[in-house]
């Protein structure tokens, strides 16, 4: 259960930055929002 648990950090933390891209936000942006949302899962 627990090694479930530590991959859905880094697919949440895609998820996000996927989303901002998508929505018209630049690269750089989506790698920040990607690095915070695994900084913030740990």
């Amino acid at each position: 259960m627990e090694s479930l648990a530590h991959m859905a950090v880094p697919l949440a933390a895609i998820g996000y930055s996927l989303l901002y891209l998508v929505l018209g936000g630049g690269f750089g942006g989506a790698i920040l929002i990607f690095i915070v949302a695994k900084m913030l899962g740990k």
